[in-house]
């Protein structure tokens, strides 16, 4: 049986490998603090959320057919939730009944066998009520599959011939084993019979019975031996089926987390009164943008209130370069671009009202670092080295997030630092975004067609809107404003 809610035609997999510069993406962005959210002491929702961020998608299909399945699950989050439950008690009453199918000894391994199929045959049959009477509310290709396939699969029929066979082979009477004799008068093809077959009982009521003294030691490991021989087979057999269907039980969990984990998030953002959207998905070769209200979702979750969202709507642009007051919201829109990319591209929601993005090959991150005492060289050289290491994976398709890069040095060095790796990040296709406080560099770009100046909106007054507006470079970041803000009530002595 195989789950499908992430993959059409494929599975998920928890531990793939990640993305380069997880770590650094996750404190840049802000990223902790969503996945906490989203698994709320859940390792697993933790986990299969981490791995679908940090393993984005890069075809259109592969998005889509995720999206569609995160709507069903936000139209029905009771019944993805109680999916999930169902999951998590399996694990639970398989751990706390101490069965375990890597016994040193066959017939400790078939009574385990046993003991673990009536425990999955018995979630087995919730998942089934479930799915009898959910299905119909549900209309994406990933969830009516594998609730459909539960129906076909696990039938009356199923239940019905499951539960007798186990009863069957439950050791309460005795085994029933069959041999003959060898060439040479040793017991050959044991095989484990059942008991319930018409006529058997009858045949063996009569036939010679042996019983082994109390202390014969011998006798009764011979006999041990023996019932070994003949429970072989069916220990295989049950083992083997017990192992299907606990992966069935852990992938369904698995797959089922990454949408528990989506719920978790929405409903702290609906409760904080902020939108989320399913995006539209562009091709990879586009170099359109356009979003309504995008904010940045671990901003709102940290705040624990409702923050500032962005407008824009651009086409043809490969170049973004965000300007203006000190404090003004640019590294916080920064952000909320690169969450809004990896959320898109795992299938998720976007926290805004509205967002349209291309397929990006890669997201990658160069911030500014606070001052480290234990660095070997100067900042601008831990600067360069981390670009360096960053340009070892970009490919055409990227997307480069700059913020307040290279500014470890003069204006006129750091611009041109900053000018020169811009232009041959764009010139290789790759699509970068860069707030700055370096006048020259940003002005380098006034003549460009290609590029998309924005800038940190201030009111007259000085005050911050905390609002990304369209806007050319200035040569002041305004930084007076928080001189006045901070020193206005104190007096010099």
């Amino acid at each position: 049986m195989k789950v499908n809610l992430m993959f059409r035609h494929r599975d998920f997999d928890i531990k793939a490998k990640l993305c380069f510069g997880k770590d650094v993406l996750t404190s840049d962005l802000g990223l902790e603090r969503v996945l906490s959210n989203m698994a709320r002491g859940d390792k697993i929702i933790y986990d299969a959320c981490s791995t679908a961020l940090f393993c984005p998608l890069q075809t259109i299909d592969e998005i889509r057919y995720r999206q569609e399945n995160l709507r069903d699950a936000l139209r029905k989050p009771d019944t993805v939730r109680k999916l999930y439950e169902i999951t998590v008690e399996t694990e639970k009453k398989r751990r706390s009944s101490w069965h375990w199918l890597s016994s040193a000894y066959l017939s400790s391994t078939f009574s385990s066998a046993i003991e673990l199929l009536k425990i999955y045959t018995e979630m087995l049959m919730e998942l089934r009520l479930v799915a009898d009477s959910k299905l119909s509310g549900f209309q994406s290709e990933g969830f009516r599959n594998l609730l459909t396939m539960i129906q076909r699969e696990l039938d009356d029929n199923y239940f019905t011939k499951v539960q007798t066979l186990l009863y069957e082979l439950k050791d309460n009477d005795g085994m029933l084993i069959s041999a003959r004799l060898g060439n040479y008068l040793q017991g050959v093809s044991y095989v484990l019979r059942r008991k319930n077959r018409k006529g058997f009982w009858f045949r063996w009521a009569f036939a010679p019975s042996y019983t082994i003294a109390p202390r014969d030691d011998a006798g009764a490991t011979d006999l041990s031996k023996r019932r070994d021989r003949a429970i072989n087979e069916a220990t295989n057999a049950l083992a083997q089926a017990a192992e299907h269907l606990e992966g069935f039980f852990t992938m369904l969990r698995v797959e089922l987390a990454f949408y528990v984990g989506c719920l978790n998030l929405a409903d702290s953002l609906w409760a904080l009164r902020m939108p989320v959207c399913i995006p539209n998905v562009l091709p990879l070769e586009r170099q359109d943008r356009s979003w309504h209200g995008l904010y940045d979702v671990s901003l709102a979750l940290a705040k624990n209130e409702a923050v500032v969202g962005n407008e824009l709507d651009t086409a043809d642009k490969r170049l973004y370069i965000i300007t203006g007051a000190n404090q003004g919201g640019k590294s916080t829109f920064l952000r909320s671009i690169g969450q809004a990319q990896l959320m898109t591209q795992c299938g998720m929601f976007v926290g805004a009202e509205s967002f349209s993005a291309p397929i990006r090959n890669g997201v990658f991150t160069h911030f500014k670092k606070e001052e480290d005492a234990a660095m070997k060289s100067g900042k601008l050289d831990e600067e360069l080295s981390r670009m360096s290491e960053v340009a070892d994976h970009l490919n055409p398709g990227s997307l480069m997030l700059f913020n307040e890069s290279f500014a470890a040095t003069n204006e006129r060095e750091g611009s041109e630092i900053c000018r020169q790796i811009t232009k041959a990040l764009i010139d290789c296709n790759v699509e970068v975004f860069s707030v700055t406080h370096l006048y020259t560099y940003a002005s380098a770009f006034l003549n460009d067609p290609n590029t998309q100046f924005l800038r940190a909106q201030r009111l007259e007054n000085g005050e911050r809107t905390f609002r990304i507006v369209p806007g050319e470079p200035m040569q002041t970041a305004f930084g007076v404003d928080l001189y006045r803000k901070i020193f206005a009530n104190s007096k010099v002595k």
